[in-house]
């Protein structure tokens, strides 16, 4: 009897070490799934929401010139917001004018977002119009793009008076051509190195004037301004040329060489 009352208790505490060991060792494997996991977890960080765009349209235009531009920064998860001027004269406003207006567009813009700053983008004329806004020493834009922006004006607009007051804001040296930097922007520019042989540029209105231009503007050109003119403020950085004329440089190439910069990648 005593033996097999012996050979039970030996029997039933090694279930107990059986089930002892599995406690134990499940225990550990749990442990060793929470510190695996915990590197990964303590390494995570959100991703950074690329700035909103605002997209300003240039001299006797208007914001459907950026409907390319508003597919591809979808595309990209960026926000997109093309200007439309109602309280000034939209085509043919002046800088002055345009860049009042700017300030409460952007508020807007910067409420419905949460975010604290913006990227500006504006082709030709809507270039000068966010710079006559940067003068006033404003903290919420971080970048300004301008494409084919004549920052010390276009001799087209000399003896030309179509589209007033905004021709007068294209002319050499005119006073928008002049506003001082905002030191809590970065300036960048496209230009337009055109050659009418290639093409590169489509009907327009203004396509006689492009390729008068062409010939007698200094060149590079892009048909309407210099490449000097683009790139005539000494404080902005190139992000490169293209090959169209000034009508066209709203493109998937033009875009592609702003890319980077506008999702946060420069």
């Amino acid at each position: 009897m005593i033996g097999e009352y012996k050979k039970k208790f030996i029997a039933l505490a090694s279930i107990a070490t059986l089930i002892t060991s599995a406690i134990l060792f499940s225990g550990a494997l749990q442990l060793t799934t929470i510190y695996a996991q915990a590197p990964s977890n303590s390494n995570s960080t959100d991703s950074k929401q690329p700035l909103p765009v605002i997209l300003i349209h240039g001299y006797f235009s208007d914001a459907s010139v950026w409907n390319k531009w508003q597919d591809l920064l979808k595309k990209d998860g960026i926000s997109a917001y093309p200007i439309t001027f109602k309280q000034s004269d939209d085509k043919c406003g002046s800088a002055a004018e345009h860049a009042k207006e700017l300030s409460d567009q952007i508020a807007q813009i910067k409420s419905q977002t949460g975010q604290d700053q913006v990227n500006i983008v504006g082709h030709s004329k809507g270039g000068l119009d966010a710079r006559m806004y940067l003068a006033n020493d404003t903290k919420d834009v971080a970048n300004l793009i301008m494409i084919g922006t004549p920052n010390a004006g276009s001799p087209l607009a000399e003896n030309n008076h179509m589209c007033a007051p905004a021709i007068y804001d294209l002319k050499p040296w005119a006073s928008d051509t002049k506003v001082r930097m905002n030191p809590n922007t970065k300036y960048f520019t496209i230009a337009g190195d055109w050659n009418p042989n290639t093409g590169n540029c489509n009907l327009s209105l203004f396509s006689f004037a492009q390729q008068s231009g062409s010939s007698n503007l200094p060149k590079p050109n892009d048909g309407m301004v210099p490449v000097s003119s683009v790139e005539a403020l000494e404080y902005s950085n190139s992000l490169g040329h293209s090959k169209s004329c000034h009508s066209n440089l709203l493109s998937e190439y033009e875009y592609g060489l702003a890319k980077n910069l506008l999702i946060g990648n420069k």
